[in-house]
């Protein structure tokens, strides 16, 4: 016999029933048309304005404006209230930032959060509240939200809402291909929040298709291993097994690390470690954060059920486990600092990664393929499929190093009008940028080589250098500015400024007026502090 995958899935999924039925004027538009369509930015600002009525400890503010001058709402949940960061700082309690419909065809984020913002805001005595303070973005990507088509127009394979929005933002782009260029008014407005509000945890809802599998959700911790290991393996080794098992005892949902299969279902192969993607940047910023992938090609309504239930899951843990989770972040935040102050010579930051393989080989939930049928990660979303059946895969969910460099002390940026935009961009980013005038030995890249893609992508033809190096000494001019990696943000600094990153300013033409095979790249580096001689 041989079924569809929504069939399938059915079959392996139970659905909970909330315990406590909500009043009708308080449903997300999910939960009215019984699962069927989905909200339009109009009827998610509606919906929370109707629940903040009613709620003592429900603040509304806004994220920020979309390209259209759509408000991207931003709800705030603590006992006692507050609205500000400021105020969220001086409370001493972590933020557990919950965003969703970065592309706006994947909605159920928006719908969970929809329904999980009416159950602690109609609350006050839920004991999360005391502990933790919980802010959500349900729907971000605004404008493309509202784009309605057919959802086998705008997420073909999808199994419902009837209608639904689209990917990109109204520049078309991409909005998670946008965390390090941020030319977006919307990426912008977010990173400002992860600067000022800093939040202990971020949960990044999607929705996935690619392989058949039998997960109605996959999630990944952040990719990128030059970030701080401390906030990675703990979100990988300690909360994701724990939600996992959670989820699983109380609803029978499945949920397992993201990934697709190759042809032949011997390997299970994660996305990429590019910080251009929310998870592996916000690694690089020492947070700790949470991919949550719901699985097209289950029902929605398990969809937006099983988004919930994982998300709540990661609330309670992050409830009875906060303390020890703020340990992790602080300490990656002094370590990051720290490391700056005295560069080491064995201290490499990776600026090029390649996807390596755990140890162990691991069983992934799929189905035998019909007579005719195909594998990977392109796989029918319309297939029929056999029976279930497990295979054992070498699980490629983690990467390495490829290039690294030597953590240098600081960066100097020369006085030029061209670089002002790298300054603007580093201070949108939340990295300090200073004024500087003294004397220097540097380290000067020249440029050996250059490949620029033929093609565009995000509206950029994005470039890959390599280089060489040689020690100079320098006066610092007037209005030449430094940017030093003993901060918090000091990794991520080096990322966006070292020529040959993968995925650095360089890549997103920053520089490309003094990109030239032979002519030195334009920033410095200064290796250690005693090379440095500053001065006012």
């Amino acid at each position: 016999m041989v079924i569809t995958v929504a069939a399938a899935l059915q079959l392996l999924m139970q659905t909970p029933s909330p315990s406590v039925a909500p009043p009708d004027s308080l449903l997300s538009v999910a939960e009215a048309s019984d699962y069927t369509a989905t909200s339009t930015s109009a009827e998610v600002t509606d919906l929370i304005d109707r629940i903040r009525r009613r709620s003592s400890i429900m603040r509304v503010t806004e994220l920020g404006k979309t390209v259209e001058g759509k408000s991207m709402p931003l709800v705030v949940l603590a006992d006692p209230p507050i609205e500000t960061a400021e105020q969220s700082a001086r409370s001493g309690k972590p933020v557990v930032f919950i965003m969703a419909n970065i592309h706006a065809g994947e909605v159920e984020g928006k719908e969970a959060c929809l329904i999980l913002l009416r159950e602690l805001a109609l609350n006050r005595e839920h004991p999360l509240l005391r502990k933790v303070i919980v802010v959500m973005a349900p729907n971000y990507n605004a404008d493309g939200n509202d784009k309605f088509d057919l959802v086998e127009t705008n997420r073909p394979g999808q199994i419902g809402p009837a209608h639904c929005g689209v990917r990109p933002n109204s520049q078309g782009l991409d909005l998670n291909r946008d965390y390090i260029k941020l030319e977006a008014p919307e990426s912008r407005a977010l990173v400002k929040f992860l600067t000022d509000w800093d939040p202990l945890i971020t949960i990044d809802c999607h929705t996935t298709n690619g392989s058949h599998h039998r997960y109605v959700l996959t999630y990944e911790a952040p990719l990128n291993p030059s970030g701080h290991p401390a906030p990675i393996e703990f979100v990988r080794n300690q909360l994701l097994p724990a939600v996992t098992k959670q989820v699983k005892d109380r609803t029978g949902y499945d949920m397992w690390h993201y990934g697709n299969f190759n042809a032949e279902h011997t390997v299970w192969e994660t996305y990429s470690a590019q910080p251009r993607f929310g998870g592996p940047y916000q690694g690089l910023r020492g947070q700790m954060s949470v991919l949550s992938e719901a699985y097209s090609y289950a029902p929605y309504k398990d969809r937006v059920i099983a988004t919930t239930e994982f998300i709540r899951e990661i609330l309670q843990f992050t409830q009875e486990h906060s303390d020890e989770m703020m340990k992790v972040r602080a300490l990656a935040q002094h370590q990051t600092t720290e490391k700056g102050r005295n560069p080491r010579p064995d201290d490499l930051v990776g600026i090029r990664h390649r996807v390596a393989a755990f140890n162990d080989p691991v069983m992934v939930k799929g189905f035998e393929l019909a007579k005719g049928g195909e594998g990977g990660a392109a796989a029918d979303p319309h297939a029929e499929l056999g029976p279930p059946k497990d295979f054992l895969c070498v699980h490629r969910g983690r990467f390495e190093p490829t290039l690294s460099v030597r953590r240098p002390f600081a960066y100097l940026i020369p006085p030029m009008v061209e670089m002002l935009p790298v300054i603007a961009k580093l201070r949108e980013h939340g990295i300090t940028v200073s004024p500087l005038r003294g004397n220097a030995t540097c380290e000067v890249y020249t440029i050996a080589s250059m490949d620029q893609a033929d093609q565009p992508f995000q509206g950029h033809r994005t470039v890959s250098l390599d280089v060489r190096s040689r020690l100079e000494h320098f006066t610092i001019r007037d209005s030449t500015h430094i940017v030093q990696t003993a901060q918090p943000l000091g990794t991520l600094a080096v990322y966006m400024l070292e020529p040959q990153s993968e995925d650095g300013l360089a890549t997103w033409n920053f520089f490309d007026g003094f990109l030239e095979v032979g002519k030195d790249f334009p920033i410095k580096r200064i290796r250690a502090a005693e090379d440095l001689d500053q001065h006012q």
